[in-house]
């Protein structure tokens, strides 16, 4: 069983690159884990990262910008 995870990061307010860094560190720690990371539909302010747990998206992160990049170890 694959482990998957989604980042969803806000683009109006330019969180892409904290983002794809965030995807970057996962990859470098926990080899063969499937991450998909995609603009949020909207201003949320927020990056989000979920994985799937039994069939379903559980949020295990949600804080902005800096608490992220605080947050990557």
């Amino acid at each position: 069983m694959s482990v998957k995870i989604d980042i969803e990061y806000c683009g109006s307010w330019g969180y892409g690159g904290p983002a794809n860094r965030l995807k970057n560190t996962i990859k470098a720690n926990y080899p063969g884990v499937e991450i998909n990371t995609h603009s949020a539909k909207g201003s949320t302010g927020v990056i989000t990262v979920k994985w799937v747990r039994e069939g379903k998206m559980e949020t295990v992160w949600s804080k902005g910008k800096a608490a992220t990049e605080g947050g990557h170890a």
